[in-house]
């Protein structure tokens, strides 16, 4: 009985490394490939009612402006997670856990919801020497940046770095080299998930994770921001379970960081937080000061909700801030690609009143973020 349970384990255990090999193989690569799309509407997705964390003269919240599930029969297609959405909502641009670009056009109905993605392509990403990126190791992209002067910042988790690319697909690169005390911490899956350009020429970067900073502190997360080639800290407050997984800076300054908590007896939520531009302007003046923000919607169950991982914001023909939310399907034929469409409804501060990112002009405005094209 005992040498049968041997084998099995035995046999398990085989069959566990054979299938850790598979997914370490080097993955062919992939040039530029146009891929046909299967696109299906969803429904809305179910929200659960909210307690605000801060108080706002009028709090924003989220309109529904359509969604669809996106599939293909290509090999390589899934997996997304980073991504932005051109200034004319015309272009997507989405990278992948396998080290790969994908690109799309994006099509609205007459009321300018989401209807569909068409145009879709996959290529292989390059990394500081012009090498595909094709082993594990190297391949796991997980979030995005789009810098004002068109650059693309990508990062990655196992091996923990931030690749700046001049354009999307663009073969060569170069590097930014992340704090110690965060490649001292970093475990191979808790790495870097979302990262944005702020305006003022900042990168703003926060891990998967939780830290106990001080005592006077407790729990926080801790983000990185990236400016005139230094490292500093910034901290927010803990969202219950939910860890981050995206982050996007309207042009308004704002910040919107999409977050998640997963059980295997309940499955995905997600939850969409908003951080006002004055409160970010209170955390580069108050080194210890911790950013609450305010949750604008937190979505659970099955229906048109998956491991919602990649964000983007944009300013609507009518002056509205659209956010787009895409999910990460893992290669699983068990989950899905869901791309999202919502309206942020909350009033909006005309050009030249804004609050703008890590920038010291505190009256300063990102013009160029309302413009972004790729």
């Amino acid at each position: 009985m005992i040498t049968r349970v041997l084998c099995i384990i035995a046999s398990i255990a085989i069959c566990l490394m054979g299938y850790t090999a598979y997914l370490d193989r080097s993955l062919e690569v992939i040039e530029v490939a146009k891929i046909p799309l299967t696109i299906k509407a969803v429904p809305v997705p179910n929200q659960q009612p909210i307690a605000r964390t801060t108080e706002f003269k009028k709090a924003p919240s989220l309109h529904w402006r359509g969604g669809i599930k996106i599939s293909s029969p290509h090999k390589r297609f899934g997996g997304l997670s980073g991504l932005e959405v051109s200034a004319d909502g015309r272009s997507l641009l989405a990278i992948g856990d396998k080290g790969l670009w994908f690109t799309g056009r994006l099509n609205y109905d007459l009321n300018g919801n989401l209807l569909s993605l068409t145009n879709g392509l996959l290529s292989t990403m390059r990394g500081t020497q012009g090498q595909n990126l094709i082993r594990k190791k190297d391949r796991d992209s997980e979030s995005i940046a789009l810098a004002d002067n068109g650059a693309i910042y990508v990062s990655f988790e196992r091996d923990h770095r931030i690749l700046e690319y001049s354009a999307p697909l663009a073969t060569t690169t170069g590097s930014i080299r992340l704090p110690r005390e965060f490649t001292d911490i970093a475990s191979n899956n808790r790495g870097i998930e979302a990262l944005t350009w702020l305006t003022g020429d900042c990168l703003l970067a926060i891990p998967e994770r939780t830290t106990t900073a001080t005592s006077k502190q407790g729990s926080v997360i801790e983000a990185y921001l990236w400016h005139q080639q230094s490292w500093d800290k910034l901290y927010l407050e803990p969202n219950n379970n939910f860890l981050p997984t995206g982050l996007s800076s309207t042009p308004e300054g704002d910040l919107l960081l999409l977050e998640r908590e997963f059980s295997f007896l309940e499955g995905f939520k997600t939850s969409l937080r908003f951080f006002p531009a004055s409160e970010i302007q209170t955390a580069l003046s108050m080194p210890d000061y911790v950013m609450r923000g305010d949750v604008l919607a937190t979505f659970e169950g099955a229906q048109s909700i998956d491991n919602m991982e990649g964000i983007s914001s944009r300013i609507g023909a009518k002056g509205e801030i659209l956010i787009y939310l895409l999910s990460d399907d893992n290669l699983s034929f068990a989950q899905d690609t869901l791309l999202l469409m919502f309206e942020l409804q909350k009033q909006r501060k005309p050009a030249g009143k804004s609050t703008a990112g890590c920038s010291k002009n505190k009256t300063a405005y990102s013009a160029a973020l309302e413009t972004k094209a790729f």
